[in-house]
């Protein structure tokens, strides 16, 4: 095994989803910390952002979007990462832990007012709906955009009509969609509808509309983001800081906020420090 892959190897794993019951304490040292996280999770992590940097002026935060897979890469590359927020616990127990764990919400968004009242899945078939997905190789959200469309076509009664769906969508492989482009399609009238994940969703409610659907289909059964430090993180003291404040109360209400609600108490692995147990 290789230097850096054992470096990687003495991470501290949290769910993020979940809440600790004191601010911590103590200031971060002067710091530029870069933050990797999922797409899914851009609003909530704009929002810590803010709320963090307001606790901790001496701390600087540089987020760093991307899917959970491609970031998992990038850090096993060497690229500076201090805190990795994946949209998927799996992600770092499999591609940077090797191991394994199970298994957020994902919604229907429409343009402001949902001009065309879409309500159900199967109204992203009629022949006016112009439907737009996550299409990724890589990007966790494609496969759950199209598992979700399958549960929830099912429990409509027309379980065929979700590869119609998924099909009708269109897919550039040089030019793979994200979540954000989801979003930003519907935002800007591209397309009427598409799948994403909740807290994107709630991120841009000024804009959207968003369709929620029970919890049978809407995958929040399965979906757990979380946050480790890499063991080659060159700022861990104010890394370290961020994850407590993302178990605080504070924090926690900032995910419940923005359509993150927590996982209480939350789920840790790996090798915690004592101070976050």
């Amino acid at each position: 095994m290789d230097a850096g892959r054992r470096h990687l190897l003495r991470m501290l794993l949290v769910v993020v989803l979940g809440a600790l019951s004191a601010l911590p304490t103590g200031n971060a040292t002067a710091a530029s910390l870069e933050v990797f996280h999922a797409d899914s999770l851009a609003g909530p992590m704009s929002e810590l952002k803010k709320a963090f940097e307001g606790k901790f002026d001496a701390v600087t935060i540089s987020l760093r979007a991307g899917t959970s897979k491609q970031l998992a890469e990038r850090i096993l590359k060497g690229e500076p990462c201090d805190v990795f927020a994946s949209s998927s616990p799996a992600v770092i127990e499999e591609d940077l832990l090797n191991k394994r764990i199970a298994g957020l919400d994902m919604v229907l968004i429409t343009g402001k007012g949902n001009p065309l009242g879409i309500r159900q899945v199967a109204d992203l078939a009629k022949p006016d709906v112009t439907f737009v997905r996550v299409t990724g190789e890589k990007d966790l959200a494609t496969k759950r955009t199209v598992e979700f469309l399958q549960k929830a076509a099912a429990l409509e009664g027309q379980p065929a009509i979700a590869q119609k769906i998924v099909d009708s969508a269109a897919v550039d492989p040089a030019k793979p969609n994200s979540v954000p482009d989801t979003v930003r399609a519907v935002r800007e009238g591209k397309a009427n509808a598409g799948v994403v994940y909740f807290s994107a969703a709630v991120a841009a409610r000024n804009d959207v509309d968003i369709v929620r659907f029970p919890a049978s289909v809407n995958l929040s059964d399965e979906i757990r983001n979380a946050a480790t430090v890499p063991g080659t993180a060159t700022n861990g003291k104010a890394a370290l800081d961020f994850v407590k404040f993302l178990l605080s109360a504070e924090g926690q209400t900032i995910l419940k906020d923005t359509g993150q609600p927590p996982v209480v108490p939350a789920i840790r692995k790996g090798n915690v420090p004592t101070d976050l147990q």
